[in-house]
């Protein structure tokens, strides 16, 4: 069985106590993939045991709280313990984002808060807003374990897969193939109706000089011999291996560093019940959520098939759109920068925090943390990226975005590699010089 701290397993078997003694809920979670994974996990859990659920997806604390049932947050909430704790209903939050103010609010009321951080667990590489919902699920009844693949899904939706999952991560997923609910096999994370289609739209992992360009893809695949109507599995050990050595290749050209070489392979983790890959279905979940409809993310979770289809649309949509803004995005004609910092502004506020990951990875300066901005009625909605070895040097972005915005009257927060903040629209070079101030003097 699964080994957790004695504290962690305290909290959770409250909130067990919570699950087990009522019989409808209010679900609020974040809109991204994690936050789809999370309300999945629970939701599929509520209703195998007859339960009623409400579902609402948020891209931040929502200003109206739901009255009159017991409330969970999934994957958000304790960036706002201070609201929470005045509210008559019952409350448990499952959030792995780490708490900027420290006061214990644990012991000034019932309120459930489970927090991976306070026993010493990393919520920014070990556990995920999904992988935090299975460990309830799981404390709630073991045979949830078949849902294990929604619950990684998130957190390689929070890029916690990258050159393999650690901690509980890691541990849920061993657990989940020696009790024969996840098969797992190494591939390339390539997706697509076929090889062509596959590499055309190729934006997690990119490939450069290779994603999107129809003559550089049409050659490749006459030089390996492949047919373009063919999918990845069926091509063969050889060609695979061939197809692989060209696509670090071009990560090598570009002077790419060996963790995101390493990423364009790994293991693929597949439900015994569902038979969905993990690596596909975040990657579902993240296109539907970038597109404005997490629910169509949650129903397709419960294996509504037509879901399934719109998604799948909805994905091939999105990665053609990635691919074109990613290679704009590394031309740098849409970067600015700051002596300590860069950013670049996008149209759509659902896109930014992936653009600006997937920069840091492939394109932007890796020695300076990237701010993606989009622009809203009277604010800015911003999201921070950072590399491991900018952490390794100190630099927490959760506690950036939150210390400065809050000097700015917004709000902030989040995990030391990734973060965000809204702000007004103009607080927004205040913010930007604050940042690029507070982040030199942690780099210098």
């Amino acid at each position: 069985m699964l080994e957790l701290p004695e504290g962690l397993k305290k909290k959770l078997d409250e909130a067990v106590s919570v699950l087990e003694e009522k019989d409808k809920f209010r679900l609020i979670t974040h809109y991204d993939a994690d936050g789809i994974s999370a309300a999945a996990v629970l939701a599929r859990s509520l209703m195998k045991d007859q339960k009623g659920f409400h579902a609402t997806f948020a891209d931040s604390f929502p200003e109206n709280i739901p009255e009159g049932l017991p409330l969970i947050f999934t994957d958000i909430g304790n960036s706002h313990l201070k609201r929470l704790v005045d509210l008559e209903e019952e409350v448990i939050v499952l959030d792995h984002h780490d708490v900027q103010e420290k006061e214990d609010y644990q012991e000034k009321n019932d309120k459930i808060f489970v927090n991976p951080h306070e026993f010493g667990i990393d919520g920014a590489q070990e556990v995920s807003g999904g992988t935090l919902a299975l460990l309830l699920s799981l404390r709630f009844d073991k045979t949830n374990l078949e849902d294990a693949v929604y619950g990684l899904a998130g957190a390689a939706a929070d890029k916690q897969a990258i050159g393999g999952f650690t901690g509980l991560n890691q541990r849920l997923a061993e657990l989940a193939v020696e009790k024969n609910e996840l098969t797992k096999k190494e591939e390339l994370f390539l997706d697509g109706e076929n090889i062509r289609d596959a590499l055309m739209k190729a934006a997690d992992p990119y490939f450069p000089g290779i994603s999107g360009n129809k003559n550089e893809i049409d050659d490749i695949i006459e030089d390996l011999n492949i047919d373009p109507e063919s999918k990845l599995e069926t091509i063969g050990r050889d060609k695979k291996r061939r197809l692989n050595s060209l696509l670090v290749l071009s990560l090598i050209k570009e002077d790419r560093p060996a963790d995101v070489i390493e990423s364009i392979k790994g293991t693929h983790y597949v439900s015994e019940t569902s038979e969905i890959d993990m690596d596909r279905l975040y990657k579902l979940l993240n296109s539907c959520a970038r597109n404005n409809k997490p629910g169509l993310g949650l129903s397709l979770c419960f294996g509504d098939r037509q879901a399934l289809d719109e998604a799948k649309e909805i994905r091939n949509e999105y990665r053609s759109e990635m691919v074109k803004k990613l290679r704009n995005l590394g031309s740098k004609v849409e970067t600015e920068e700051y002596d300590n910092i860069q950013y670049f502004f996008d149209d759509k506020k659902t896109r930014k925090g992936e653009l600006a990951g997937l920069g840091m990875l492939y394109f932007l300066d890796k020695a300076k943390p990237v701010f993606g901005m989009a622009e809203g009625d009277q604010k800015i909605d911003i999201s921070a990226r950072a590399t491991k070895e900018l952490v390794k040097k100190g630099l927490d972005l959760g506690a950036l975005c939150s210390k400065i915005s809050k000097e700015l009257e917004g709000v902030g927060g989040g995990h030391d590699i990734a973060a965000g903040a809204t702000i007004d629209r103009d607080a927004l070079e205040s913010f930007l010089k604050r940042m690029d101030e507070e982040t030199g003097a942690v780099l210098s």
